[in-house]
């Protein structure tokens, strides 16, 4: 008899089919966002193409579960269950706080509010962040996902996927353009992340929003695969002033960072 255990990944999906109603119900909660904090029955059931007594069915269900309330009547949004649970992902091998200390560091060093993020979904998806002091700043939140063709902390993730899992990735992606610098060409944009590979950093000049520079570095655990990325955004005439200082902190910490979690970085 073949334990689970001996089972490789790819078996294991290969003899058991996804479960279609939990695959709904995930797609439901995926649909709650930063921007979308708030939904409604119709909401949901449009954007996926479901029918709305299935999409009554799984909201209550979740509701009783504890993983959503009700807001405004017939609208839900996401309770403080998935809050404490997201929470334990960083904590379980105590990486939030070595993260923190490290973004508050890039904040004291460059006065730019610091970010961590991850690549999830094609997307890059902030994990942490740390405000700046300056009343000028990045508008930012946790839990908001941006492109990757045209922010710092995009590229530099995808400077750590091999050529072919970039193309595949940006085959499926739309570059849309937000400002004048924006990169909407693929083979352009394979060409930046190349760059970016060879000197270990990502600057974005104004590529996402007109006024806001960033400049990010990767996180790489001990056999130097990338994890994360952590960066600084800001007004562009302010990180322009300093940019070299600001690459070489960026470089630094990253680096200090990445020594410090090891293996542990594939937690992020």
């Amino acid at each position: 008899m073949i334990e689970d255990s001996e089972l490789s990944t790819s078996s294991r999906r290969m003899a058991a089919p996804p479960v279609e109603a939990v695959r709904r119900a995930l797609k439901i909660l995926r649909c709650f966002s930063v921007d979308r904090p708030e939904l409604g029955i119709s909401d949901i059931a449009r954007e996926l193409g479901m029918h709305k007594s299935t999409v009554h069915r799984l909201l209550i269900t979740f509701e009783m579960e504890g993983f959503l309330h009700r807001v405004n009547g017939a609208r839900y949004a996401l309770s403080w269950t998935l809050f404490e649970l997201g929470s334990a992902v960083p904590a379980l091998q105590g990486i939030r706080s070595a993260v923190m200390r490290s973004l508050e560091s890039l904040v004291d060093a460059t006065g730019e509010t610091a970010h961590l993020s991850v690549l999830e979904g094609g997307e890059v998806l902030y994990v942490e962040k740390v405000e700046s002091a300056n009343q000028l700043r990045m508008p930012s939140a946790v839990g908001r996902r941006v492109p990757v063709h045209c922010t710092a902390l995009g590229k530099v993730l995808l400077a750590g996927l091999d050529d072919g899992d970039v193309a595949r990735l940006l085959g499926k992606a739309t570059l849309s353009r937000f400002t004048a610098n924006t990169i909407t060409d693929s083979a352009a944009l394979m060409d930046e992340v190349r760059r970016v590979r060879e000197k270990g950093f990502a600057v974005d000049r104004e590529e996402i929003e007109e006024g806001l520079m960033c400049v990010a570095g990767p996180i790489v655990d001990e056999m130097d695969g990338t994890c994360a990325a952590i960066s600084i955004a800001g007004p562009a005439s302010r990180v322009q002033v300093r940019l070299e200082d600001n690459i070489t902190t960026i470089k630094s910490i990253a680096a200090s960072l990445s020594r410090d979690l090891g293996a542990n970085a594939r937690s992020l």
